[in-house]
């Protein structure tokens, strides 16, 4: 394993309780999150970064932390606009993804496939280096040249748009989502009825009327339209609903020969869905069919594998591949704890059921309080970036999966709560719970090597 220059030669930070359980990498000084499991080929190992604390005991300052991919995680990312919050989902998809020229940030790393939410269409600039012309970029290349990383790109890169989108690099692939792919859950929600309502009976009996073809919205609307199959329904109803699904039909959003979840599982393809064109409501719902039809998928490729594995059967399969990242960028806006999202149930499913798949999940918000909860339960290692609000930093720190810090002696002065001192973390700087060790530990995020679509915290 590569060992890193000493970026990181002293910390303001230093942590009374000492760190009595941890994985760890000898010769060199390396630290592995996310197992416990020290035998076997070291394999699919991801550069993090560099412990940032002092601690009693062994003082593990300047260590280089690593993240162990050889089992499916749900990572939970947290911080305020600016502390570094999507700058680690480049950083993680920098780690887990196919490069232009190989890099010290991967550790035998077979690239795995994923797929990206970006809510604010910033991750684009994956597929780029960054450039000496832009100013913020040439202190990211400053960044990289003390921590002796060289500039890199994504070598299979995929972005999709929403149909009529606005493009920034000419060479997205504009998408449609099929009205057979959403539950009637997803409809009533869309239209903001229940289930048992007037609206939600008639989506009902439609959906059951057209069953499994690939039917259109205009399917719909012109079963929904014709007086004969509804002799004891209210018109009102009837009307209201077709105004709604009128609306959805124009917008475009919808096709019959809308998107394939098989053309996004391809081994080290990233797919990057950027969707700041759209409404919230919308940005969840295509959340919710993309994690939906990745479960189902990916479950029942996984099931077939092992039956025909056990009667040893040579059935010609579809080569999916053995890993899947799913990323989501500001989760609160796609599976709010406070309002109806179409992605609740898809995303509850997937953290759930989605490890036997080789499913992995990652969400990042700057507003942990307002995350559904039960998508949270889940969650295995936790980077804890810079909070201010009570609130969301109670809500953060129960959700982080190991044992968080009383005391910290920071320039000398002790901060003697934990929500105090998430409150004084610098830009990149980030707490890291990992349920195989025995408490939080503090680190500074590596540069990253594409690039930024924002601004570096480093």
């Amino acid at each position: 394993m590569n060992r890193f220059p000493n970026a990181v030669a002293k910390s303001a930070f230093t942590i009374s309780e000492p760190i009595v359980k941890i994985r760890t990498k000898t010769p060199g000084n390396h630290v592995i999150l996310g197992s416990e499991n020290s035998e076997g080929e070291e394999r699919n190992f991801v550069y993090l970064g560099k412990v940032v604390e002092n601690t009693t005991g062994k003082n593990y300052l300047g260590s280089d932390t690593w993240l162990d991919l050889s089992f499916p995680h749900v990572i939970y990312i947290t911080g305020t606009r600016g502390s570094g919050k999507s700058f680690d989902l480049g950083v993680l998809l920098e780690g887990i993804s196919g490069l232009h020229s190989p890099s010290p940030i991967q550790h035998n790393v077979t690239p795995a496939c994923s797929i990206l939410i970006d809510t604010q269409s910033q991750f684009w600039s994956l597929a780029y280096p960054p450039s000496t012309n832009i100013p913020e970029h040439r202190k990211q290349i400053a960044e990289l040249q003390r921590w002796n990383i060289e500039p890199n790109a994504l070598s299979n890169i995929r972005l999709y748009i929403p149909h009529g989108a606005q493009r920034i690099t000419g060479d997205e692939v504009e998408f449609r989502l099929r009205p057979n792919q959403l539950t009637l859950e997803d409809w009533c929600t869309l239209v903001g009825q229940e289930i048992y309502s007037a609206q939600g009976h008639i989506l009902g009996v439609t959906l059951e009327h057209l069953g499994d073809d690939n039917f259109s919205i205009q399917s719909m609307l012109d079963f929904i339209n014709n007086d004969n199959n509804w002799p004891n329904t209210p018109e009102q109803s009837r009307h209201s609903l077709l105004y709604k699904l009128d609306n959805y039909r124009r917008s475009g959003l919808f096709g019959a020969d809308g998107l394939d979840i098989d053309d996004l599982l391809n081994a080290g393809q990233c797919n990057v869905f950027m969707l700041r064109d759209l409404n919230n409501q919308d940005k969840s719902l295509v959340t919710a069919i993309i994690a939906r039809q990745l479960f189902l998928r990916m479950g029942r490729h996984n099931q077939q594998r092992r039956a025909n594995a056990f009667f040893g059967r040579d059935e010609n399969e579809r080569d999916y591949p053995s890993r899947v990242w799913l990323m989501i960028d500001e989760a609160h806006v796609v599976a709010p704890s406070n309002a109806p999202s179409p992605a609740r149930g898809a995303l509850v499913e997937y953290v759930k059921r989605g490890r036997d798949c080789g499913l992995s999940l990652v969400l990042a918000t700057q507003q942990p309080s307002a995350v559904d909860d039960q998508i949270l339960s889940q969650v295995n290692l936790s980077l804890s970036h810079r909070l201010t609000f009570g609130m969301d930093i109670a809500s953060a720190q129960s959700r982080i999966p190991t044992k968080t810090v009383n005391t910290v002696k920071l320039s000398g002065s002790d901060v003697k709560e934990f929500g105090d001192v998430i409150r004084l973390l610098g830009p990149g700087q980030a707490f890291i719970g990992d349920s195989h060790t025995s408490r939080v530990l503090l680190v500074q995020i590596r540069p990253r090597v594409t690039s930024h679509g924002g601004y570096s915290p480093a």
